[in-house]
């Protein structure tokens, strides 16, 4: 066995591992979406190859050493998959990954292995391999993300059978009713006295343990209910906690509430708002799939980054979140904003319930393989093997080892006292010290000595719980939850370039794709444009289309509508954008993980500066069927000349925007102060400060839902665009307006010059899921007085009616 040395000590290499011992299984009871065929994402991501979707056979032999490719072509003939390369995969490993294991096992001989694995299709295209390659993830891990997602880490789980484990919300069919449960006295107004709550009982489980439950609903007794609105109004405009404190203060005393009361308050309003959300989204799809005419649902896709709580109180390093956002287009409705934070996770916990047996001895960290020869030998577990895999594990076994820490600092702090006094320490507390000792030694020899880990230096506070989510879960989850909320019909994603969307999005939505009923669009723009050099831009494209129009309006026997021209004129100016190796060579434009032979390379410019975004560039990784191909056919440098491609290129790249997305991201900045970038001196100081108000990301990713979900229904604002079908103004009245003669209270009266005026909506009027019976007229938001106490979580469910008509 060959040895290497790194460092200062000499290490051997693991064994080999065969694919068929290290594929991750494909889950045979969740499938995504509801009903539909089971997702897995180790499979070609290109959709005109055969392996599209196809997972790898291991009954087709390997043939290596002398003659290999002889003897694979003899085999050829009885089985076809070698010619064809059908389910033919080759393993990898990963360079990336590289890490050295010195403790349990390998005290004396340490041992360099590949925390990953890569895949590389071997399907054959015409003369050649596929050879598009992709890292190894684990489908049980998303499966978990997306059910983290589907019920916002647990806000939307509702009652659970405690036997089985059954949900209510998703089997309301199983559950009967049993009577009631407490009386909520009566109130003024001529309010009757009700049941308080109501029991349930799985009729599977009936008579088992558990299997009976009381359901209430939150804040069913409070008598001030204004006071949650104006909490509601304070949150989305920065108001501070202290601001919300003195706004529940006594109204005599001027006693203010606790900082707890506040974020009690918050969570209650996040969870009945995503409730109302989830209630009224459901009804708009059933709504339009109902009405039998064809959906095509535009989705904006971009992320924001942001900082939360001292990494390290030395270097203050932030630890950053990254949040998904994705809006409707035509609406600027904001679906959802999902952040790869878990905060029902307790690190300690977690380590001890999936790295420890009963005994407190380490487990779940190796596999046991053997080899053709029947010798067996050990590995430490692949991080989509591991079962924190799905998690930044640098971060999570360091925060469990911090808390160890934090644990032992405060026992022994609490027993320091004046030395001629010395007050001995208990056993019982000193076999918690040897404890945490313990546990903080495996942490250490686990993260450092066995996974090799990098080091994290997590802050000593320790001040929340929950733990990081790998980006990649985090983003196939969120398009997953996407896609579960829109109609049937096609889907167009617009987003910028982000590796994880290149890893991802082929698999998620593989049917669409198929059925031709998915497209993929990536742009990137000049975002470090000043107003200046945009409105020059801007100026320039208009004078250009302005002649371009009037050079329309005499050729043409019928002039097109205003998008059409557009089109027309965004196909005439077309052109191909290139970027430059590190050589200074021309080369594909988009980043590496996007320049693979599975997405066309062909990028081409937009003339138009709309949206603004200007100096726009527009590829195009999933299209239709035919424009792929031919797209797929061209050289990264090679001009589009066919006609009908032209167009269609032009259609779509006039229509490729984040635009709603970044309102929304500008309007989240400047409203919640602890959104806003990080940079300079960041901390925050002085009598405003409250410790944890902007340290805590549960709190954080509270004020986001709240946030988004005001901003989608209750505040009207005007929207439109230069692509949009329908106008969101509306005729002014002939009349006349008034000017007052300077020195005088006399006024002249003159014609109005404004012929249109905008319409005011919510974005959920826009979509449709707050309806409006006259287009022409601005409808009012709706009141949260008449939403925020009803039982928004069980509707469409028998437990609705109960709290509806108790």
């Amino acid at each position: 066995m060959r040895q290497r040395k790194r460092g200062s000590i000499v290490v051997k290499p693991i064994p080999h591992l065969s694919l068929e011992e290290v594929y991750p299984p494909v889950s045979l009871e969740v499938v995504y979406p509801p009903a539909g065929a089971k997702i897995n994402f180790n499979t070609c991501g290109d959709p005109d190859c055969g392996n599209y979707g196809v997972a790898p056979d291991f009954s087709i032999p390997v043939f290596k050493g002398r003659n290999a490719a002889q003897r694979k072509l003899a085999a050829s003939a009885g089985i076809p998959a070698l010619a064809s390369g059908l389910g033919n995969y080759k393993l990898n490993g990963d360079d990336k990954n590289k890490r050295i294991s010195k403790v349990f096992e390998y005290l004396k001989d340490p041992r360099e292995w590949e925390d990953g694995r890569q895949l590389v299709c071997q399907h054959r295209k015409r003369n050649r391999n596929c050879d598009v390659a992709f890292s190894l993830l684990s489908n049980e891990h998303f499966e978990d993300e997306l059910d983290r997602l589907r019920t916002q880490s647990g806000k939307l789980e509702g009652p659970v059978c405690g036997h089985c484990g059954t949900r209510y919300l998703e089997h309301p069919e199983e559950f009967i009713f049993n009577g009631t449960h407490g009386k909520i006295a009566a109130g003024s107004n001529r309010r009757k006295a009700k049941p308080a709550a109501f029991r349930i009982i799985h009729a599977p489980c009936k008579g088992k343990p558990g299997a009976r439950v009381s359901i209430s609903l939150d804040h069913q007794n409070q008598k001030n209910q204004h006071d949650n609105v104006r909490l509601l109004r304070g949150l989305v405009n920065d108001a501070s906690i202290n601001a919300l404190r003195r706004l529940l203060a006594d109204p005599d005393t001027g006693k203010r509430c606790g900082v707890s009361r506040i974020y009690n308050r918050i969570f209650w309003l996040e969870k009945t708002l995503l409730a109302f959300e989830q209630a009224k989204l459901r009804e708009w799809k059933a709504k339009q799939e109902a009405s039998g005419q064809f959906n095509h649902t535009r989705v904006a896709h971009d992320d924001i980054t942001i900082s939360v709580n001292w990494e390290s109180s030395d270097d203050r390093r932030l630890t950053g979140l990254q949040c998904s956002v994705s809006a409707d287009i035509r609406s600027g409705y904001i679906f959802r904003i999902d952040a790869n934070f878990d905060p029902q996770v307790d690190p300690v916990k977690f380590f001890e319930e999936n790295y420890l047996d009963g005994n407190g001895t380490l487990t779940n960290i190796r596999n046991r393989y053997t080899q053709k020869s029947g010798r067996t030998f050990t590995a430490p577990k692949l991080h989509f093997q591991r079962p924190s895999g799905r998690y930044d594990e640098a971060a999570l076994f360091a925060s469990a080892e911090s808390q160890w820490l934090v644990f032992s600092s405060r026992l022994l702090k609490a027993y320091e006292t004046d030395p001629t006094n010395i007050v001995p320490i208990p056993a019982e507390i000193t076999a918690q010290l040897q404890r945490s000792h313990s546990q903080r030694k495996i942490l250490d020899d686990l993260r450092n000595g066995y996974f090799g880990f990098q080091e994290t230096n997590r802050d000593f506070r320790g001040s929340f719980n929950g733990i990081m989510v790998k980006p990649t879960y985090t983003k196939a989850a969120h398009l997953a939850c996407l896609q579960e909320m829109l109609p049937k019909g096609k889907i167009t994603l617009v987003g910028e370039q982000e590796a994880t969307m290149a890893r991802v999005v082929p698999h998620l939505f593989r049917d669409k794709i198929r059925d031709d009923l998915f497209e993929w669009f990536i742009i990137s723009f000049d975002k470090n444009a000043t107003t200046t050099t945009t409105n020059r831009r801007i100026e320039i494209y208009e004078d250009q289309f302005a002649k371009f129009r009037q050079h329309a309006a005499q050729t043409m026997s019928e002039l097109p509508s205003e998008f059409e021209l557009l089109t027309l004129f965004c196909a005439q100016h077309l052109s191909v954008e290139t970027g430059n190796d590190k050589h200074g060579n021309p080369a594909a434009f988009p980043i590496v993980n996007l320049a693979s032979s599975q997405f066309p390379q062909t990028w081409v410019r937009s003339p138009a500066q709309i949206h603004g975004e200007t100096q726009k560039v527009v590829g195009f990784p999933v299209l239709r069927e035919k424009y792929r191909k031919q797209l797929k056919g061209l050289a990264f440098d090679q001009v589009p000349t066919d006609t009908e491609l032209r167009e269609a290129l032009a259609r779509r790249m006039t229509r490729a925007t984040i635009q709603p997305v970044s309102s929304f991201m500008n309007a989240l900045r400047h409203r919640l102060s602890p959104t806003e970038r990080a940079g300079g001196r960041s901390a925050r100081a002085g009598a405003k400060f409250i410790t944890g108000v902007s340290f805590n990301p549960a709190v954080l990713i509270a004020l986001l839902n709240i946030y988004r979900i005001h901003y989608n229904w209750f505040e009207p604002r005007q929207y439109t665009g230069n692509t949009a079908t329908k106008s969101d103004t509306k005729d002014v009245k002939p009349g006349t307006s008034s000017i007052r003669i300077p020195g005088t209270n006399d006024t002249i009266g003159v014609p109005k010059q404004r012929q249109k005026a905008p319409i005011m909506r919510t974005p959920a009027q826009r979509l449709g899921a707050d309806p409006i019976k006259d287009l022409s007229k601005t409808k009012r938001a709706p009141d949260p007085r008449r939403i925020l106490y009803r039982p928004w979580l069980y509707h469409g469910t028998p437990l609705w009616k109960k709290f509806e008509e108790r």
